[in-house]
């Protein structure tokens, strides 16, 4: 098996605030392979690089992106103190570092929450940066959470010869992007990744049912949010092209340590401590797509809060996303 490539989480978000030029620069110094990073749109259609839906958690005032306008958003300051000086991106402003540092990949995560106009736009961006579609084909992963996205990329033709990725906690939705790569049944358009959650691939119906289905269809696997040295054992000993991470460094360290060509996958002793928390992040990830995808997750239980966004938080919390 080959080596897997590193990608950096929101740039190099472990050490540095995440999704920043700063980010991106350290990013680079760390020698990633590929930059994953997160798009939103304002309210005035400007294509920005942010995680979430507003600006609570990263910035120093508290706005909703999609109801706020490019000169408000581009005016705020990091949260951390340490990093006062940093600002939200455009992407226009990380293409034009692409383009600075042409060795570079990124792979675009575009929030299901967005218009499917971001696209476009982003598309628009990449050719008024440089009139040059293949440089950016060469560059860009399009990362998609849902279906109808891939088709309206397609439709519009906005992804054709590009990289395309399912991102998903979901193996069934990931299954949505392959048949229908199948169904298209064309070079220009087609699924090359699948980028799951790490604990995913741990369960023994992964690797007897859905490793071999991704390789039959020619899809890579990328696995997310990988950090602790443990996890990239399991993972390094399965056929995984590209690990996420926020410590890109240690990252390359580990699968180092853990050599593919004399690490096998082997399931912890279960009355362990590492047993324990092997076995318990299984259950929680079973217990999260039972979850995330009834139909009731959606429901509002205060003000704002979904069952489905609580419990989010709370898989946060205890660092399972």
């Amino acid at each position: 098996m080959a080596t897997a490539k590193i990608i950096g989480h929101r740039a190099y978000r472990g050490y540095y605030p995440e999704n920043t030029i700063l980010a991106f620069n350290k990013a680079k110094e760390a020698n990633v392979d590929v930059i994953e990073t997160d798009l939103q749109m304002s309210k005035d259609g400007v294509v920005v690089i942010n995680h979430d839906q507003d600006t609570q958690r990263c910035w120093d005032k508290n706005y909703v992106i999609s109801e706020t306008n490019w000169d408000a958003l581009q005016s705020l300051n990091c949260k951390d103190a340490r990093f006062q000086d940093q600002k939200m991106p455009s992407l226009k402003q990380v293409l034009r570092w692409i383009v600075d540092n042409p060795s570079m990949k990124l792979m675009l995560d575009i929030k299901f929450t967005n218009d499917q106009e971001i696209m476009l736009k982003s598309v628009a961006e990449m050719l008024s940066t440089k009139e040059d579609l293949l440089f950016w084909r060469e560059r860009v992963i399009w990362g998609l959470w849902t279906v109808d996205w891939f088709r309206y990329g397609m439709e519009t033709g906005v992804i054709k010869d590009f990289q395309v990725a399912c991102i998903s906690l979901s193996l069934e939705v990931a299954k949505s992007f392959v048949e229908y790569s199948r169904e298209l049944n064309s070079p220009h358009f087609r699924l090359s990744g699948v980028s799951m959650h790490f604990v995913s691939t741990w369960s023994k119906t992964f690797q007897k049912k859905w490793l071999h289905y991704f390789q039959q269809n020619n899809v890579e696997i990328f696995v997310w949010t990988i950090n602790h040295a443990v996890d990239f054992k399991y993972c390094n000993a399965l056929p995984i092209s590209g690990f996420v991470t926020d410590f890109p460094v240690e990252a390359r360290g580990a699968i180092g340590q853990y050599e593919r060509s004399k690490t096998t996958f082997k399931r912890p002793f279960f009355i362990s401590r590492e047993g324990f928390r092997f076995y318990g992040f299984l259950v929680i990830y079973r217990l999260t797509i039972e979850f995330l995808f009834s139909p009731w997750a959606q429901y509002k239980v205060f003000g704002n809060f979904s069952f489905s966004l609580l419990f989010i938080k709370f898989m946060r919390i205890i660092h399972f996303l």
